[in-house]
């Protein structure tokens, strides 16, 4: 390699950083500046100016440029496929996401085309560092400066430069004024840089701070469930039946499920065949959004009395405590992997429940855990008749990705080609895998009912279904999944499905299916169902009560959902 390029190796350890970061700004919306991140790498760069050992140099420089390299290749990869930067509620998915789940993501997401890049960047990576080294081997400071200020000159040869050349010539005039000048050169970036926020702009700020936080919210959960707060919270909840009169509440929570693939809900395909004879006997209501496109905020709103309007009354009290508190025996009964790197926050509210049965332990064989496995457990907690009040939680793992490990091989029935504005044969393949998991989903949810029916003979019994958010399909944009950068119709729009074997309540409530409503009140609703009223109940937040008020459905960045989606 000449001298001519080799003068420039420097250079090439930003550009690609920056041209990355240039690409990662177009994609997104959020006021972000690359130059602030190209920043934190040109600090470090010059901190290699103390070290006068070229091989230990050499090394120093390549750990900052493959860090910089790779953390930026896999921004630059985020943000084209969700269209939003690393945040602290990204943390919040990755501190709740469990090893199966990462795998299944990456054989969803990782194409040939990431892998492609990478190992083009990775390529580039390596002459750039063979570029350095043999820069810091060969030639001198001084040369290299020498031969760029040359072209420079080249360029630009008038009394300014001309200043600017003794003035730099005065200041290497001795290995004294070198160090000095470099130190005040360091002290001057590393001040700017400090003072100037530059660095909460880095992704691995972006990380840490979502980690410290995760870490402050789970503190917080888990005195708040098991601490001594719980002993001091009372809701004076109360169930108005009889204390003797049996009942039981069932709470279905599916996952990643858009009511625009149920037949229910007029879909083209006939996803639903078990749901539709029974029809009947369900209020399908027709205009149900979730307030979030990921499960964790979905379901802490859910299921606490936190609502998008007041975040913190999460910390006031949650459905089971108030189910308990009313005479009720609660159980959670979940399909979903319980711990990610760290206890699921959605884990303690469950964990706070009197019998708990998580089905799914993780693992490669439970990537493929089916939805049926619920079915047993729930058969145990409906067969004990010496519980009078009982209210059930299943949390199925529904549609979530990969979708064709979300069913067994019979229902593998929608192969032909669907209806979609996009196409090609992995699109079409992968609308097909999601529909067959709706349609096994569809059988779960009638094998529940099922149950709940033939256990209630001469007992009073209902059921809610719905998903914690919902999915986008290649129905709005190019893409299968969920994100709230993107924030597409589909991905809020969720199916939401009352059953009961009291057919007077069904008829009564069918005036009810048209209601705009959010799942942030969920627990108002149960609350209604299973006739309890308590301490901070709000009847108007419930979409089964007569004094039921539209309110305004706030969804990303506190946009009013249907204005945005008329």
């Amino acid at each position: 390699m000449r001298k001519g390029l080799l003068k420039y190796s420097y250079f090439f350890l930003i550009l690609p950083i920056f041209i990355f970061l240039l690409i990662v700004k177009s994609s997104i919306e959020s006021n972000f500046t690359p130059e602030r991140v190209l920043y934190t790498y040109l600090v470090l760069y010059l901190f290699s100016i103390l070290i006068s050992n070229k091989k230990i140099k050499f090394y120093y420089i390549s750990i900052i440029y493959i860090i910089s390299i790779v953390l930026t290749y896999f921004e630059l990869c985020y943000s084209l496929l969700y269209h939003e930067r690393l945040t602290t509620s990204t943390m919040f998915v990755i501190m709740e996401t469990n090893s199966s789940e990462i795998s299944e993501y990456l054989k969803e997401y990782l194409n040939y085309k990431i892998i492609l890049g990478f190992i083009i960047t990775l390529t580039i990576a390596f002459f750039t560092l063979k570029g350095v080294k043999k820069l810091l081997y060969q030639y001198s400071r001084k040369e290299v400066i020498n031969s760029i200020k040359n072209d420079i000159l080249l360029l630009f040869n008038n009394s300014v430069v001309n200043k600017i050349k003794q003035a730099y010539y005065y200041l290497i005039d001795t290995n004294t004024r070198k160090l000095l000048s470099s130190l005040v050169l360091l002290i001057i970036v590393t001040f700017i840089y400090i003072d100037k926020n530059h660095f909460k702009q880095h992704i691995i700020y972006q990380a840490y701070e979502g980690y410290n936080k995760y870490k402050e919210e789970q503190f917080r959960y888990n005195d708040f469930l098991y601490g001594k707060i719980k002993e001091s919270r009372r809701f004076e909840a109360k169930s108005n039946n009889l204390l003797e009169e049996k009942e039981t509440v069932v709470l279905v929570i599916g996952e990643s499920t858009t009511r625009s693939h149920l037949q229910l809900y007029n879909y083209h395909r006939a996803t639903n065949p078990k749901l539709d004879l029974i029809k009947q006997e369900l209020v399908v209501f027709e205009d149900v959004i979730s307030p979030h496109t990921h499960t964790i905020p979905c379901l802490e709103k859910m299921l606490t009395l936190s609502n998008y309007e007041h975040y913190d009354r999460k910390y006031d009290g949650t459905l089971i405590d108030i189910m308990r508190e009313a005479g009720f025996e609660t159980s959670w009964i979940s399909n979903q992997i319980p711990i990610g790197i760290y206890e699921s926050l959605i884990t303690s509210i469950a964990k706070s429940s009197d019998n708990v049965y998580f089905t799914n332990l993780g693992g490669e064989r439970e990537q493929k855990s089916l939805d049926e496995k619920v079915l047993p457990h729930l058969k145990k907690v409906l067969s004990n008749k010496s519980i009078n009040k009982k209210f059930i939680i299943v949390h199925l793992l529904g549609t979530h990705v990969q979708y064709e490990n979300r069913y067994p091989k019979k229902f593998n029935v929608f192969n032909d080609t669907p209806k979609s504005i996009y196409s090609s044969e992995d699109i079409f393949k992968t609308i097909n895998h999601y529909d067959n998991a709706v349609l096994y989903n569809d059988f779960i949810v009638s094998e529940i009912i099922q149950m709940l029916k033939s256990s209630a003979i001469n007992e009073k019994a209902s059921l809610i279904y719905l998903s914690d958010h919902g999915e986008d399909v290649f129905e709005t944009v190019d893409m299968s999944g969920h994100s709230e950068a993107i924030s597409s119709k589909p991905m809020y729009q969720i199916p939401f499905i009352l059953w009961s074997n009291n057919p007077s309540q069904i008829d009564s409530l069918q005036q009810y299916k048209s209601r705009k409503y959010m799942s942030d009140d969920l627990l108002f609703t149960i609350a209604d169902i299973a006739n309890i009223t308590f301490n901070g109940n709000e009847p108007e937040r419930s979409v089964v009560n007569t004094n039921y008020q539209n309110r305004v459905r706030r969804i990303k960045d506190g946009k009013d959902f249907d204005e945005l989606y008329p």
